[in-house]
């Protein structure tokens, strides 16, 4: 990209729920840029403050709202001149109406630019298998967003859930992304093998766990797509000013 007559937007990250979310997040939006030197890279500003009350107690009736906290994060990123935001956890989408419109900058939410990319493959699932934390399921935005657009969607059963994905997610969240791995691997196994032909990483921290695991059907991270969402709307920026 020309930089001398280019600007490209100023995008914030709404980070620290959990913070290596955040950095995955950021680490995967440097690589989606279509950069060859350092001025060519797009201008992110990440708020990665973890003292946010927890976001799956909160969706289950069993804790604290965490949308002052994650408030007071939009409006530092607003005052950093940030011209759009992101949110670095995807249970905390289930306040994304609230974080709009307490925000003058738009929201790119994940959900939307996950869907989208199962949209583009060249060959549509039949059956989308669903892993994230009890909180998103609950929120329910991710399957809304699939019926849609007319996909079927799964996810894993109590059990699976209990032992499997909260534990892998705890695990990264405690450092231990070798300990997730095995956990992660088997919840996305149990979804394949009830039919799912996708399986979509709709938690932050599951794509840490995937790293090295094996799985019979592809995986789709959300994250990864709300990376490539950050990339497109930053390099839709306007002439400099003169």
């Amino acid at each position: 990209m020309e930089t001398h007559d280019f600007r490209p937007r100023r995008v914030g990250i709404l980070g620290g729920m959990g913070p290596a979310a955040a950095i995955d997040l950021q680490a995967k939006i440097l690589r989606e840029t279509p950069a060859g030197r350092d001025c060519e890279h797009l201008p992110v500003v990440v708020w990665n403050v973890p003292q946010v009350p927890d976001r799956v107690a909160a969706v289950l009736g069993d804790g604290e709202s965490p949308v002052a906290a994650m408030t007071e994060g939009v409006r530092a990123l607003e005052a950093a001149g940030c011209e759009a935001f992101v949110v670095a956890c995807n249970t905390a989408h289930h306040w994304a109406a609230e974080l709009s419109a307490c925000a003058r900058i738009p929201l790119l939410h994940i959900a939307d630019a996950a869907v989208e990319a199962i949209r583009r493959r060249p060959v549509a699932p039949l059956r989308v298998g669903i892993l994230a934390t009890r909180g998103t399921l609950a929120a329910a935005f991710y399957g809304e967003r699939l019926a849609r657009r007319g996909f079927d969607w799964i996810v894993p059963t109590g059990s699976e859930q209990e032992s499997l994905v909260d534990e892998a997610i705890a695990r990264v969240k405690a450092g231990d992304r070798e300990g997730a791995r095995a956990p992660f691997e088997a919840a996305a196994k149990a979804l394949a093998a009830r039919g799912a032909d996708l399986v979509l990483l709709a938690c932050t921290e599951l794509p840490l766990a995937a790293r090295g695991a094996h799985c019979p059907v592809p995986l789709l991270d959300a994250s990864q797509a709300l990376a490539q969402s950050v990339v497109e709307f930053s390099l839709r920026g306007e002439k400099a000013r003169t």
